[in-house]
């Protein structure tokens, strides 16, 4: 006897695929707010230590509070935890959204040494940049009395 949706013994199938779609807005709310809220809190932490900080990872993580409160709700008023939902994304967004520009606009940019329309080195130029790279060494040293051939 096959199971389906529509002619499961006892209603069984029925009721445990209620079980899970009732469940599933608060494990991909819940998900997705801890794991951008850690992300954007080991962000904020990283102001200790002297990097920059942006104003949008305070609103993103706002966003990822209202995503865990709204992973709460979803569970007695699903409707309400959406749009709840929704503007929680939209405030992760603010964070995010710029940073992934960022960095496909960085990716593709026109950066490459062989591009047609960048100057190339000429050799009097590259000796004295060859110069500094292969005869500076750690602490300053030769790289000759390093490897005792001066």
């Amino acid at each position: 006897m096959s199971y389906t949706a529509n002619a499961a013994p006892d209603g069984e199938f029925c009721v445990a695929a209620c079980i899970i779609f009732d469940v599933l807005p608060f494990c991909l709310y819940f998900l997705a707010g801890a794991l951008t809220g850690f992300h954007v809190y080991t962000l904020l932490a990283l102001t200790v230590y002297g990097a920059p900080f942006n104003a949008l990872e305070l609103v993103s993580l706002l966003g990822s509070l209202c995503l865990l409160i709204a992973a709460y709700v979803s569970l007695i008023r699903p409707y309400a935890a959406a749009r709840v939902a929704l503007l929680a994304s939209l405030a992760i967004w603010c964070f995010y959204g710029p940073a992934i520009a960022k960095s496909i606009g960085t990716k593709f940019d026109n950066q490459s040494s062989l591009s047609f329309d960048r100057a190339r080195f000429t050799l009097a130029e590259w000796r004295p940049v060859a110069a500094v790279r292969f005869f500076v060494a750690h602490e300053g040293e030769h790289l000759g009395t390093q490897f005792g051939t001066d």
